[in-house]
């Protein structure tokens, strides 16, 4: 399973459910990656925090011990896709978020977002929320 950035911030932040959604993921003997999108997502909110420091530990523990799946050739061109599709049927994405399911579809993984409405429609990605 792939973590959005947007359920890493959460478990961060403390959030309840996000956390019982991470220990339900453990129990079922699923574990949780990240990409390296996420990881950029997180260094232009370091760069941008008056705590940077704070924010920096808080990120590399959140970090540590997960797997990062990196942003590949074939996942680019998924991306690729995905972002024009969006996009000609007037429904825009980010292109952070195209990467990242860019990455989900092609290595066929859940992705565990709240950010349903960013990923929802899009062939190829299975969401799972809390």
């Amino acid at each position: 399973m792939i973590a959005d950035t947007s359920f890493l911030i959460d478990i961060m932040k403390s959030n309840e459910e996000a956390i019982k959604k991470a220990e339900e993921i453990e129990k079922n003997g699923n574990t949780i990656a990240v990409t390296s999108i996420s990881i950029f997502e997180f260094f232009v909110g370091v760069a941008l925090s008056i705590k940077q420091e704070q924010e920096r530990n808080k990120i590399t523990r959140i970090l540590k011990g997960l797997s990062i799946i990196s942003f590949d050739d074939d996942s680019a061109r998924e991306a690729g896709r995905i972002f024009a599709q969006k996009r000609m049927n007037g429904l825009p994405i980010d292109p952070e978020d195209s990467m990242i399911a860019g990455i989900c579809a092609r290595k066929n993984e859940v992705l565990i977002t709240r950010n349903i409405k960013h990923f929802n429609g899009i062939d190829g990605v299975r969401i799972d929320s809390y």
